[in-house]
């Protein structure tokens, strides 16, 4: 292992072992106003957004069938249709959560949204009209089995196709990460045939050289760009997302949603599979331009 190398893993190392707490404090503090989507709400879907209220994350706006939350709220909460039930988050009712979660955010009236159980085609769809733009940068935050939080993109099956794309999701996202106070750490991960070899050298080359960023190819070896990268680069999207769900669904690690690389609006997309959205509210509430309350 280079001496470059090791300087990187050890600045990483310290500044992501205070990143989760980092991400915690900030939401607390902004205390934001998060919608989330919502179809075929269960109890663990109140669960979490329940979780996020109670710690203080947000003020959450569940948006979807209000019967259908109510219902699986009672289940959750155990109470009986003769009760009266009072919920410490509010409902927007609609049919149509996927149109109402992009017009709650782009007028304002939330500080930033989860996708939830809405469903992924109509919610992105949405917000790209919406956005006035052609592409969607996601940037995943993920835990480690052993708890240790990194950056990975891209995790969509149709991101991260060119060199151009990958530069842009390398630039987005080092802006994202030092928005969160982390000094970042590219590391690519190419496919080994020759045509994938050229390409991650054009990309290293660029973003070191011309953008004046840290990055390193280690080709397949994902244990190295796991050990001394802060910010993995998949080889594709489809890659991404197969070393995303491996990781999170069969490696005992986690996921805290993926927040969209945009300017003006914070939006944290989210799997259906994985469920922990009171993680992916913290986030977003994190990540929302609401000002921090001023000291008294």
């Amino acid at each position: 292992m280079s001496e470059d190398k090791k300087t990187g893993e050890n600045v990483s190392e310290k500044q992501m072992e205070k990143l989760i707490g980092l991400i915690e404090k900030n939401a607390v503090s902004k205390h934001a106003t998060v919608a989330m989507g919502v179809r075929d709400p269960d109890p663990e879907t109140v669960k979490c957004a329940a979780a996020a209220v109670e710690k203080g994350y947000a003020d959450v706006i569940l948006v979807g069938s209000k019967s259908e939350i109510e219902k699986a709220s009672r289940i959750y909460y155990n109470i009986n249709e003769e009760e009266s039930l009072l919920l410490p988050f509010q409902i927007i009712d609609t049919d149509e959560p996927e149109d109402e979660l992009v017009s709650l955010l782009i007028s304002g009236k939330v500080d930033a949204a989860i996708r939830g159980t809405a469903n992924a085609s109509g919610s992105l769809s949405n917000l790209k009209k919406a956005c006035h733009i052609d592409k969607i940068h996601r940037i995943a935050i993920l835990l480690t089995k052993d708890g240790s939080p990194f950056f990975f993109a891209p995790v969509g099956i149709d991101e991260g196709t060119t060199v151009d794309d990958k530069i842009e999701f390398i630039c987005l996202g080092t802006h994202l990460l030092k928005r969160l106070g982390v000094s970042p750490h590219v590391g690519l991960i190419s496919s080994p045939d020759e045509a994938g070899q050229k390409e991650a050298a054009e990309i290293v080359r660029i973003v070191t050289e011309e953008k004046r960023l840290h990055a390193v190819d280690y080709k397949l070896d994902l244990e190295e760009a796991f050990e001394h990268s802060n910010y993995i680069i998949a080889s594709n999207g489809i890659t991404g997302n197969l070393i995303f769900r491996a990781l999170t669904f069969l490696g005992g690690g986690d996921g805290l949603g993926a927040p969209i690389l945009m300017d003006r609006h914070v939006f944290v997309d989210t799997s259906r599979s994985a469920g922990h959205y009171t993680k992916a509210i913290m986030v977003a509430s994190a990540l929302s331009k609401r000002k921090e309350p001023k000291n008294e």
